[in-house]
């Protein structure tokens, strides 16, 4: 499958960027976890810490444009509380700056995502949540293999009153038949 965009780790110049992207509003209303106000030093330790600690429980990388020879950074995703002894991990999220959002990056970002859970750390499961009204989401995880398990009622406290989410996953045997459709 042709892509657009590659991975790479964070380097310390991602911070800003880093930074500016958890500050924006519209992001922040559609994700599950709650808002932060983010200084740019604590992100600038974050991305330190990504780059010089050795975590066994949580993948980050930062996206950029495949043509892009100075692999400027367009987003990051993320891979959490990976859980070695049970094989399962949490999708930790994709973001990408707005101006590259409606052009797929995301859905392959999902894809590279997938791919590196069964394929790289020998997953069983992958699982994640997202908003029952972030539709944009639920439809790319959906696009991507995952299978709607059920709705977590009331789980998190956002724009003055609490939002459902959807808990979706996808098996490693699932995997292997997206795979073969070419999906991932």
């Amino acid at each position: 499958m042709e892509t657009n965009i590659k991975f790479r780790a964070f380097e310390i110049e991602d911070a800003p960027f880093i930074n500016n992207l958890r500050s924006n509003e519209n992001f922040e209303n559609m994700i599950g976890g709650n808002k932060k106000f983010v200084s740019s030093k604590r992100d600038l330790k974050w991305v330190e810490d990504i780059i010089f600690k050795d975590f066994q429980d949580k993948v980050y990388v930062a996206i950029y444009l495949k043509d892009d020879l100075e692999r400027k950074i367009i987003g990051y995703a993320s891979i959490v509380n990976i859980d070695h002894y049970n094989k399962n991990c949490e999708w930790g999220g994709i973001k990408i700056e707005e101006k590259f959002n409606g052009k797929g990056f995301g859905s392959e970002a999902a894809r590279w995502l997938i791919k590196y859970v069964f394929e790289e750390l020998n997953m069983e499961r992958f699982y994640g949540r997202c908003l029952e009204n972030h539709l944009v989401s639920f439809k790319m995880m959906k696009r991507v293999g995952f299978i709607t398990e059920g709705v977590i009622r009331n789980s998190v406290f956002k724009n003055g009153s609490y939002q459902n989410e959807y808990l979706m996953s996808i098996l490693k045997s699932e995997y292997q038949g997206v795979k073969s459709s070419n999906i991932v």
